[in-house]
């Protein structure tokens, strides 16, 4: 069996819907107290901002974690690995929903975020490892489904659970859907090689690896990306009251059309993903593209319904973008690079994030919500320049 990828001759529809629904159960899982502030905060007796840091815990323990464990667990099986991933959120789930005070609420966040670097340090390595290079952007469209439907559906039915029962009914059921795919993983995944036991003797450094330099610089776009969109994003919901004068009920119509433009991008992404060779064009195109509608966005935003399409079309840009960036640096890493790769990725992502809404925040106060989307779009274009520059320095990599 070849370490580039496994040997099958269809596309594995029962395995990838297997990864499918685990990114659902995982994302959901992670985000879940988002939707639940209110009625975790009473209940717990704690501020509405304890209970937002226990998404920012969740992502700290990510970014602290998640490279170390793709060197401390190279040689064990990618299978293996990842049903132990979910079964941390499964533990994260368990405590979370008995947790009789903030401080293990807390300790069961660092749980889950162990979970997540695991799992987003293999999962897509794994998919690359799979697939031949023919179905990979299939493949990748199926992770990004399970992250998009938790955010049309799984999020919104957690807040409307915690309002009709309570808060640690959204856990339990969280707790059933992890346990579902870690058995689904179980039984329907397909084995791949795993290219660290293939000659155990040999020692790899990453960072002499021939293709680290461009994953690198892969990495970073994904930082920039994910730091520009997110300069703004956090902030969407006041900018919509403030500036196009929704109200708190009525925000809701353009926020789902912001998950709508997403499902669709997802579906361009994927077929733009088909041809490897013209993934980082792509990229910087889809960059430049999710630029211009976040400024689009703040031109038309005096209008409610053109700030409903401007929601949507700057979603279907990110959309397209992530994925497509996923897919470069897998297609990019060789085959011993790929879970390393992983964990710079899911690293570059969580801190993109922070970052982002870090400096969105400080920038809010003295320049205005309005100056945020142009904050933004500067550093996507900076995003952009990451990719095309990529482009140049790619060749000798596809060649081999």
């Amino acid at each position: 069996m070849s370490i580039t990828s496994a040997k099958i001759d269809r596309f594995p529809w029962a395995a990838m819907t297997a990864i499918c629904f685990t990114v659902f159960a995982t994302v959901t899982s992670e985000f879940l107290p988002t939707g639940m502030l209110p009625s975790m905060s009473a209940d717990l007796n704690v501020s509405t901002s304890q209970i937002g840091f226990l998404v920012s815990v969740w992502a700290a323990t990510v970014v602290l974690t998640a490279i170390p464990m793709s060197l401390t667990t190279r040689r064990f099986s990618r299978k293996s690995l990842l049903i132990v991933s979910v079964g941390l959120f499964t533990v994260s789930n368990v405590m979370a929903s008995l947790a009789p005070n903030y401080d293990v609420l807390f300790v069961s966040r660092i749980i889950g975020g162990l979970g997540n670097g695991m799992f987003w340090m293999i999962a897509t390595g794994y998919v690359t490892t799979m697939l031949p290079t023919r179905w990979r952007s299939r493949g990748f469209l199926f992770i990004s489904a399970g992250a998009n439907l938790a955010f049309i559906a799984g999020l919104p039915l957690g807040s409307a659970l915690a309002a009709i029962s309570d808060w640690r009914s959204g856990f339990l059921i969280m707790t059933a859907l992890t346990i579902g795919a870690s058995i689904g993983l179980y039984f329907l995944l397909i084995p791949v090689p795993n290219p660290h036991t293939e000659n155990p003797g040999e020692a790899h450094s990453v960072i002499r690896d021939r293709s680290f330099r461009m994953v690198l610089l892969g990495v970073s776009g994904v930082f920039l990306v994910v730091g520009g969109g997110n300069m703004f994003y956090p902030y969407i919901a006041p900018f919509l009251i403030e500036v196009s004068h929704f109200t708190p009920l009525t925000v809701a119509v353009p926020l789902a059309a912001y998950g709508i433009g997403g499902t669709i991008g997802i579906v361009v992404a994927e077929r733009l993903g088909r041809r490897p060779e013209n993934l980082s064009r792509n990229i910087a195109i889809s960059i430049l593209y999710m630029a211009s509608m976040m400024i689009l966005l703040n031109f038309v935003a005096g209008s409610p319904v053109a700030a409903i399409m401007a929601c949507a079309l700057w979603s279907l840009g990110f959309a397209v973008t992530e994925p497509l960036f996923g897919q470069y640096i897998m297609e990019l890493s060789s085959p011993r690079l790929r879970d390393f790769a992983g964990a710079m990725r899911t690293t570059a992502w969580n801190l993109g994030i922070g970052s982002g809404s870090f400096i969105g925040g400080v920038l809010l106060v003295p320049l205005g919500i309005t100056a945020l989307p142009y904050l933004g779009a500067g550093v996507l274009v900076v995003g952009a320049t990451i990719a095309l520059i990529a482009r140049r320095k790619e060749g000798a990599l596809w060649a081999n």
